[in-house]
């Protein structure tokens, strides 16, 4: 019971309390792929921590997963007219994993599909661009950017555009999209709403859902700069109309002008010092979190006895 009230304490800590701690920490936009790795590792950590505790539950010795093949045969002889509370507490625990499971698959997977129809009828009003293996064009007056992961031409850039950006401002916006392609962001976000759906009551998911868009912005604002510049990073995105990103996808004008305007006075500021040790201390932080409860789970499935 002590390892079950510990990794209880735990996804308490990360997932009720770094939410909302990580969310008024002024140093966030300053370093936001360090804060992105902060969310991950909260979030993270208190997965493993409440997979401990399932993990405790269902292995203990009146556990559903206590050797089940094992449990069949004599497990159930051996503890017959056990504490009838302890079998509740699997019963319990057992509906409350695959409810989470259902909730959080499903609103995947329906993440999934509307990406890929959106996709497949982009097919029908795109056509690929000549000279970059990588982008679509939609003829459309209005100046949009966005990508939507797929096998082939994931980033769609319309006429306008084309037509209103300069050469290094276009650079700007594929480096922007491209950013965001290679480093899978589009694979966080996805992965979190599906949890944030599933374990609305805990404040850290929520809160993720909500600021994880606009540091993953920053962070594909941040490496197009170093290509580009910061100025005609900002230039390039001004240019860029306010619109919507269909699901799953990440747009390079984004889809509000509050962080808009964020975006873009970080970009119009000098550039903010390479904090190392603030970045160090926000991976070993986020390593931690993950590996404690990881630890803990380990140890107890180890010491648990082979037989009844």
């Amino acid at each position: 019971m002590i390892l079950l009230g510990g990794l209880g304490l735990i996804v308490l800590a990360l997932g009720a309390g770094a939410g909302p701690l990580l969310s008024k920490g002024a140093w966030s936009h300053r370093l936001p792929r360090a804060a992105v790795f902060a969310w991950a590792g909260a979030l993270a950590g208190a997965i493993a921590a409440a997979v401990g505790m399932v993990a405790v539950v269902s292995t203990g010795h009146r556990g559903l997963g206590h050797r089940i093949a094992e449990w069949l045969v004599n497990c159930w002889h051996h503890h017959e007219g056990g504490d009838t509370r302890w079998y509740a507490l699997n019963a319990m625990v057992l509906g409350a994993t695959l409810t989470t499971v259902y909730v959080a698959a499903r609103r995947y997977r329906r993440t999934l599909l509307q990406r890929r129809r959106h996709h497949e009828a982009l097919q029908f009003v795109v056509r690929a661009s000549t000279d970059l293996d990588d982008v679509c064009v939609l003829d459309h007056p209005l100046p949009v950017a966005y990508c939507v992961p797929a096998r082939t031409r994931p980033i769609v850039v319309s006429s306008g555009a084309l037509d209103q950006l300069a050469d290094g401002e276009l650079r700007a916006v594929l480096a922007h999209e491209r950013a965001h392609l290679r480093h899978r962001h589009h694979v966080l976000l996805t992965v979190v709403d599906a949890l944030a759906a599933a374990l609305a009551w805990l404040p850290t998911f929520r809160d993720a859902r909500r600021h994880l868009p606009l540091l993953l912005e920053m962070t594909a604002d941040e490496i197009a700069a170093r290509r580009c510049g910061r100025q005609t990073v900002a230039t390039a995105l001004r240019k860029l109309a306010v619109s919507p990103s269909p699901a799953g996808g990440l747009a390079a004008g984004g889809s509000d002008h509050s962080q808009l305007d964020q975006r873009l006075a970080r970009l119009e500021t000098s550039p903010p010092a390479d904090d190392a040790q603030v970045q160090r201390l926000t991976r070993v932080t986020a390593v931690t979190s993950v590996a404690v409860p990881v630890l803990i789970c380990a140890a107890w499935i180890s010491a648990t006895p082979l037989l009844c």
